[in-house]
């Protein structure tokens, strides 16, 4: 090198060259020495693709990779334009970088392209672009290096597939985690609201959860849980569970107990269950744990008993009435009989208290057999509409009323200012009401009170007149509360037919109504009439 070019060598070039001299005298020393480069020789040795093109595009050099990649010889390559080694889909793409190199001298680094081979297989290279500039700085040519990166676009490509199969399946996990964790909030929601008692066990009677409903049922507080504690030992069930445990753990089949009898620890009442208990199986096939569900079934059980005791009672009514029906001639004719007889005797005579005994009972059977006349259903005569309350005000009912008050008992009466109405036999209705004051009179053998109030009450959306009578008496015993209104239970003796509640029971259940009674040793009765109002 020269001195004028030393000279023209900035800072960096200099510290640069003698970087290589010092390098150089290193080698030497160690006793290596320095070979020249065959640059042409590690470019056809090259695995990368690696071209020159003219200004015009033209192909002006190869290497021997670009020949084991595309099927044209070096031979006949040489010359050819580089729009023919490239397919139509990236043939404008390297139209507009061939001209941004050329023209504006731009270099182009790591662009990925698409061909094809001499097999016809896709190939995807990763390119780098420069232009080639003479000693005065215009732009003679294109020199580029093509890498094969279809392997590693292909893996990238098996990747990103995989990445997207993955993300949609995460995504599918978390709608999925999602939705399960909607249905277990909606299922505890269920659960929670439900009427139904619902609770798990384990299979040796422990109890593991509970809901809101159970706690009702089986009698206790909201703040109180019966979880953890032995379904087999907890008092008021009917009947020995353990037998169902074992027949659940052994036959892994499902048990429905209807009509079970309980007994709440802070009620008074007996309630009516209905119990399904269902096996929960593990992957073993073996009971894990034991789901049951308890229904409140004694209204159901309540109204089937009336409507059983409803039917008794009609067929029982109409066998009596009919009875009743064919006794009335011969007793009339007795009773004509036993006047002509007393008419025709002295009255000194000791026959004429045979008479009149015989004309008392006789008189006695009479109204036994009116009482049973009434059990019949009866028929569409007499029915008339009319005011609850006049019911009260009727002449019979005011005479028994003021006979009390006369007597010393205490008579309230209360109306309400629009009395509603109802459809009906008059007179049956008097007769029901007559004996329930009758009841309360007896009731009071030391005078009391009775109040008779008259109103009307909304249920399931059906409006109903109602009648309550309460007097201040000495109640009913529990064990007869149930009783009262069966055919020929009494409690007055012999005198008594035991007839009347029953009389009014089927008298107020003809006219569609129902009548309810509440009482308790010391406190009083207190009976309760609704009767189907109309507009």
């Amino acid at each position: 090198m020269d001195t004028k070019t030393l000279q023209q060598l900035s800072q960096e070039e200099l510290i640069k060259l003698v970087q290589q001299l010092q390098l150089k005298i290193d080698l030497l020393q160690k006793g290596v020495q320095e070979e020249p480069v065959d640059f042409k020789r590690l470019v056809e040795a090259a695995d990368d693709i690696i071209f020159v093109l003219d200004s015009e595009g033209n192909m002006i050099y190869r290497n021997r990779a670009m020949e084991d990649l595309f099927p044209v010889s070096r031979k006949d390559a040489i010359g050819m334009h580089f729009s023919l080694y490239l397919p139509a889909i990236e043939l404008d793409r390297a139209t507009t970088v061939f001209n941004q190199i050329l023209f504006e001298g731009k270099s182009i680094h790591n662009e990925k392209m698409k061909t094809f081979d001499k097999d016809g297989n896709p190939v995807y290279l990763m390119a780098n672009l420069a232009p080639i500039k003479d000693d005065e700085g215009n732009i003679t040519g294109l020199f580029g290096i093509l890498r094969n990166i279809t392997e590693m676009h292909l893996m990238e490509k098996k990747l990103k597939e995989s990445s997207r199969r993955l993300e949609e399946k995460i995504k599918e996990q978390l709608r999925q985690a999602e939705e399960l964790k909607r249905l277990s909030t909606l299922n505890d929601e269920i659960i929670n609201n439900s009427p139904i008692g619902i609770f798990t066990i384990d299979p040796t009677g422990i109890i593991l959860t509970e809901n809101p409903a159970l706690r009702r049922i089986i009698g206790y507080g909201p703040d109180e849980t019966r979880v953890g504690m032995n379904l087999t030992e907890m008092p008021g069930f009917s009947v020995d569970l353990k037998k169902y445990l074992e027949e659940i753990a052994t036959q892994k089949k499902p048990v429905y107990v209807k009509n079970l009898t309980y007994q709440p620890t802070n009620q008074d009442r007996e309630l009516t269950l209905n119990v399904r208990a269902n096996p929960i199986l593990d992957f073993d096939k073996k009971v894990k744990s034991i789901l049951i569900m308890i229904e409140d079934a004694t209204e159901q059980a309540q109204i089937q008993k009336r409507m059983q005791r409803a039917e008794k009672l009609s067929a029982m009514g109409l066998l009596a009435a009919g009875v009743a029906y064919e006794l009335k001639v011969p007793i009339n004719l007795l009773t004509i009989d036993l006047n002509f007889i007393e008419n025709n005797i002295p009255e000194t005579s000791p026959i004429h208290d045979y008479v009149k005994s015989m004309k008392d009972e006789l008189s006695r059977i009479s109204q036994i057999t009116e009482q049973l006349l009434n059990l019949g259903k009866p028929g569409d005569d007499d029915v008339e509409t009319f005011e609850v309350h006049k019911l009260i005000t009727s002449h019979p009912i005011q005479i028994t009323l003021n006979r009390l008050q006369k007597s010393g008992f205490i008579i309230n009466t209360a109306y309400p200012k629009e009395s509603p109405k109802i459809k009906g036999r008059k007179n049956q209705l008097v007769q029901a009401l007559l004996h329930i004051i009758s009841n309360a009179e007896e009731a009071m053998p030391n005078k009391g009170e009775i109040r008779i109030n008259v109103g009307s009450v909304v249920k399931n959306g059906e409006k109903f007149a109602s009648i309550t009578i309460e007097d201040t008496g000495i109640g009913i015993p529990p064990e007869n509360l149930s009783k009262i209104f069966q055919p020929f239970f009494t409690t007055k003796g012999p005198k008594s037919t035991g007839l009347g509640l029953m009389v009014t029971y089927t008298i107020i259940n003809n006219h569609g109504g129902a009548i309810g009674v509440k009482s308790a040793p010391g406190e009083g009765t207190s009976f309760k009439i609704l009767l189907p109002a109309i507009d």
